[in-house]
């Protein structure tokens, strides 16, 4: 529920740079109508797209429902705790340099995990796109995707970012809408079994297709 309905979200690593992956997100949440408060950090800005910034998580005067990452890998346990401290219960990890490359990155994905399962945080990612909740009542854009799907009654949860990216492009072209947009990115520790079993209850949601290059437990998805 905080991962798709916050009412608090703190953007660490929100960016003035339009190039900025950072500055992509800042901007899909507030073009998109996001009804609820936005938290960027960024201890180098006053603000971003007019909305205030703050220099640190700490900083952050109320409690954080949903923290989304687009720092170095390297800086994201401290981040990821630091959050945990303000409340946070989900977290979206955008950046990369995990797992997927092996070494470093598999201890530091495990450290993400460890304090994600010690303060009790959904962690979607890393490695991920974001995801999309176009439910009117939040109208939450909290993805880096160019284009921004319209509001339908099919839920789109994929493992790949690049399928994801064009399957969004091609619905665009076909005036295709959605109720829901999740990128799994690693599933280091929200899978498609917590996805599905959210959007099983959705009211907004009519139709589930998954792209998935692996099931993480077989039978209990079944």
């Amino acid at each position: 529920k905080a991962l798709f309905e916050p009412q608090t979200i703190a953007v660490v690593g929100a960016s003035r740079r339009v190039e900025a992956v950072g500055y992509a997100i800042m901007k899909n949440l507030i073009e998109t109508g996001y009804k609820g408060k936005i938290y960027p950090v960024n201890p180098k800005a006053e603000d971003i797209l007019g909305v205030p910034c703050v220099p640190a998580v700490a900083d952050i005067p109320s409690v954080i429902d949903l923290a989304i990452f687009i720092i170095p890998s390297k800086s994201v346990p401290a981040e990821l705790e630091a959050c945990a401290k303000k409340g946070a219960k989900a977290a979206i990890v955008i950046s990369a340099g995990f797992r997927e490359i092996g070494g470093e990155g598999v201890k530091l994905e495990n450290e993400v995990r460890r304090i994600a399962d010690q303060y009790g945080i959904a962690v979607l990612g890393p490695n991920c796109l974001g995801l999309i909740n176009n439910d009117p009542k939040f109208s939450m854009n909290a993805s880096f995707s160019g284009h921004i799907p319209g509001a339908g009654k099919i839920a789109f949860v994929t493992q790949s970012g690049a399928l994801g990216t064009a399957l969004l492009d091609y619905a665009r072209g076909e005036n295709i809408g959605f109720s829901k947009v999740v990128s799994l990115g690693n599933k280091m520790d929200v899978t498609e079994l917590e996805i599905l079993t959210y959007l099983k209850d959705d009211p907004n949601t009519s139709v589930i297709i998954m792209y998935l290059e692996d099931i993480v437990r077989g039978r209990d998805f079944i």
